[in-house]
Parts: structure tokens; sequence; C-alpha cells
């Protein structure tokens, strides 16, 4: 019996030096971090992130291409055309061949649109027509079909031709509508990114915190497992010389069997938290895989001064969801904007002003052209306007709806972030509280199993007890990591809804001067 307990004893014995940290050891490289180093490679190598910094990149290029509807466009025509008259019968019924024309023609203009909403036009065009057409000539009492060649040339300058509108699209109008949504555009993917950033950061916070608490978790059981182990020890002496009975030499060995399973099994949590860490700082996971991540700061409880209505202060001026919603808002408005100008008549004046110029030779119509010899100019007004108009006012009545709803969407945002900073704030404070009493309880059950321990030496108490101690102690001890990690993490949850995370680690700017109730 005694050899089957000695076996058992050295296969537990065993096994744990297989899982002991120098085990590991051999296997990771240790790399100790701290939460900033994290937040540093998470800001460098997130997956999450990297893909995010595009949208701005995006939204700026779309925003350009919308500035490109105000760019001059430049038009240059060439062409040449041959045409062939039918021919007829003269008053001698005789046939005569059609006449033949040939014509050169070139034109260039530079149009473009205004931010007013006017567009403009400057064109040149010149013309040259010339060919053979046949002529009837009375030559005594003959009529003689004569062919006869000629030529004719034109050129026309419009130095501006423009057209207003006066009343739809004239204080808005899709182009400039487009631009300023682009404009929106670009400041919600700004919003997101932040948004992103401070999520990350957020999650960054929770897993180290997490994984610092593993570890501590991972020392408390090794901590147990020595004394179940030490424990161990002294029963099977106890046993050996005949003053403990078997059975607790037995309990003894159950308990060190147990914790040996919670060593294994706290192992296994920090592995799978430093998992979850390592996927937030690296966008490569196979350099990263036998890395063993050993935090190098702790976990405190350090208070903090927390107050409602300061923490929804803050979410308001902060939080980048709350802001993107008011943008939604604001592109709601200049949509309504636009349809209600459309719902005005179309109203549009226009003018030209130029000079032409005519001539056998294209040498002369250039040369009318150039010494303005022949002005022309004209304007006028164009209205227009559907007889009911339903389409405009339908779109328009719509827009107002939909303006409202999404006015009430952000008043029930409102009132969820100040929700959530409140709950927020509440759990901070009652984990706050809990630090201090697992500390405590931690402490008692420290004191209590020491006492336990010197009556059991001194054959006054069970081995039982001591057990139950042991087991009362290690509790104690996950339940203070427990209230320190919950504490941390709830101190970042309200950070991260107040939307002042990267305040904290000096990310940003602060937008308002420092008021008091922020977290840091």
């Amino acid at each position: 019996m005694r050899f089957k307990l000695a076996l058992t004893c050295s296969v537990v014995a065993t096994s744990f030096v297989a899982w002991s940290p120098l085990a590991d050891a051999a296997e990771q490289t240790e790399r100790q971090l701290s939460l900033a180093d994290c937040i540093t490679l998470a800001l460098e190598n997130n997956f999450d992130i990297q893909i995010e910094r595009y949208n701005p990149v995006i939204s700026e290029a779309n925003l350009r291409v919308v500035y490109g509807d105000y760019d001059p466009t430049l038009n240059f025509q060439a062409q040449h055309n041959y045409n062939q008259d039918p021919g007829g019968l003269d008053p001698q019924a005789r046939f005569y061949p059609g006449r033949t024309t040939e014509s050169d023609s070139a034109s260039t203009s530079i149009r473009g649109l205004l931010p007013s909403g006017m567009t403009y036009a400057i064109s040149a065009t010149a013309v040259n027509t010339y060919g053979i057409e046949p002529t009837f000539s009375q030559i005594g009492t003959n009529l003689v079909l004569l062919n006869r060649e000629f030529e004719n040339s034109s050129a026309q300058l419009l130095m501006g031709e423009i057209r207003q509108p006066l009343l739809r699209n004239f204080w808005i109008d899709s182009t400039r509508m487009n631009l300023r949504m682009r404009k929106k555009d670009l400041q919600v993917a700004d919003l997101n990114l932040r948004l992103r950033l401070i999520n990350t950061v957020s999650s960054v916070e929770a897993a180290y915190y997490d994984l610092v608490a593993g570890r501590e978790n991972v020392k408390s059981t090794e901590i147990a497992f020595e004394l179940a182990r030490k424990l161990y020890d002294e029963n099977k002496k106890r046993v050996e010389v005949g003053t403990m009975a078997q059975l607790d030499e037995r309990q003894a060995q159950a308990q060190m069997a147990a914790t040996e399973a919670s060593v294994i099994e706290a192992r296994r949590s920090v592995d799978f938290t430093q998992n979850v860490l390592k996927n937030l700082l690296t966008d490569n996971f196979e350099q990263w895989h036998t890395v063993a991540i050993m935090p190098a700061d702790p976990l405190l409880a350090m208070p903090a001064d927390l107050d409602d209505r300061v923490g929804w202060d803050q979410a308001f001026q902060l939080r980048p969801d709350l802001h993107a919603l008011i943008i939604d808002l604001e592109r709601r408005d200049l949509t309504t904007r636009f349809l209600r100008n459309q719902l005005f008549p179309q109203l549009d004046v226009f003018g030209s002003v130029g000079w032409s110029g005519n001539g056998t030779e294209f040498s002369d119509a250039i040369s009318q052209v150039s010494e303005r010899t022949a002005p022309r100019h004209s304007y006028g007004a164009v209205l227009s306007f559907p007889l009911s108009n339903r389409r405009a006012r339908e779109n328009f009545r719509a827009s107002k709806d939909e303006r409202a709803q999404a006015e009430l969407r952000l008043r029930q945002f409102r009132q969820q972030v100040m929700v959530g900073v409140s709950d927020a704030i509440q759990q901070a404070q009652s984990s706050f509280q809990r630090v201090g009493a697992t500390k405590a309880a931690r402490q008692f059950a420290e004191e209590a199993l020491a006492a336990e321990e010197k009556k059991l030496a001194n054959g006054k108490s069970t081995s039982f007890e001591v057990l139950r101690l042991q087991r009362d102690l290690t509790q104690a001890r996950f339940d203070e990591t427990r209230a320190l990690t919950d504490y941390n993490k709830a101190l970042a949850t309200v950070r991260q809804r107040q939307g002042a995370t990267l305040l904290k680690f000096d990310l940003e700017a602060p937008k308002a001067p420092a008021q008091t109730g922020v977290v840091k």
C-alpha cells in the first residue's frame, strides 16, 4: 500500500514538474510587456485598425471626385463633309449633274460649372465650304449649262455663354449637395477610425488585465499545490509512525491531485488569454506563437473620482459614435434642404456674346472676327415646371419624416449613452468595494490556515479542517484577483463609454478643458 501511495505521489510530482514554468520556458520565449507596450503594438499592427485606416483615405478620394465636377472640360472637333446632290432635267429636258459640296470645319470649346450653379462656355467655330454647282446661262437664244466652282468661309467666336438658375438649383444643387455629403462622409470615416482605436485599446486593456489575472491564478494554484503536497508529506510521515489514520493521508493525496488539475486548467486559461491578446497585438500570429507574454504591470486598485453628470458631459463631447449620429442628422438636413429647393420652378437666365465673320476666303472670315466688325449677343430666360409637382412634394415630405426619425434616434442614443456611463460607473464603484472586501477575506483566510496548521501540528485539529482552509484560501486569492481585474476592466469600460480611452494613454489632445470625474 505504501509503495502504491509513493508511486502515485511520484507521478503527481513528475506531472507538476512537466507543467512547471521552467518546462514552459524551454518551449517558449518570454517577452515582458507593459500595458503601454501592448497598446503601441496594437496601434501599429492590429488588423481592424489597419483596415479602418483606409476608410478616411477612400472618403477623401471620393470627396476629390466630386470636386472634379467643377473642372472645366476642353473639347476639340474637326470634321470633313462631302455631299453629292442628285441632278435633274433642264428646261430643254436635258439631264444635268447635281451639286457637289465639301466642307471642312473645326471647333473648340471650354465648358464648366461654377459653385453658384452657373454653367459657362467659351467656344470658337470655323467652317470652310467649297464645291461645284451647275448654273444655267443664256447665250443668245440658247440656255447653256455651266459648272461653277464656289467657296465661302465662316467663323464664330462666343466669348461668353452662361446659364444661371434663379429658383430651382439656385442655393443648392446636386453637385453642391454631393460635395457636402462627401465632406460629412469624411468626418464620419475619421470618427469611425477613432471609435475603432477606442474599442481596440479597450479590448487590449481587458485582455491584458485578464492575462495578469490568469498568471496570478496560476501562482495561486501552484501555491495551493505546494501546500497540499506539504500536507500530504507530513500526513504520510504521521501515518508511518502511527500517529494519524490512513484516511487523512488519502484526503491530502486527493487534495493534491485536485490542485494539480487546477494548475493545469489555470495554465490552459493563460494560453487562451494570451492568444486573445496576441490576436490584438499582431498581424503575424505565427511569429508570436511561441512567445510567452509576461505582463510587467501589476493589478492595482487606484481610486477614481467618478460622477455621473461629469461622465455624461465627457461622453457627449468625446463619443465618436454619438458625433456620427449628429453628422447623420446634418446629412438629413442637407437632403431636406435640397429637396425643398426642388419644389420651386426651373427659372434660368442665359446670355451670350460673341463675333461672327464670313468671306469667300477663310482668312477673310478670321479677319472679320479679329476686327470684331460683326458682333452678336443674346439673352433671355426660361421657365418650366411640372403641373402637379407630385414627385418633388412627396420626396420633400418623406425627407422631413426621415429627419424627424433621425432626431429621435439621436435622442435615444444620447439616453443610452447616459445609461451606459452610469452603469459603468456603478460597476466600477462596486468593484472597488469588492477589492477591499476580498483583500480582507484573503488575509483572514491566511491567518485561519496558519492557526489551523499549528493546531494540527499539536494534534488539536484534523487534516480535513486544514484541507478545507487551504481550499478557502485558494478561493479567497482567486476572488481577490478577480475583484482587482473586474475593477480595472470596469475603469476601462468607463473610459470607453465616456470616449476618454485615448486621453488616458495620451493618444490625442483633449477637446475640452479637463474636468473632474474623467477616469484617468
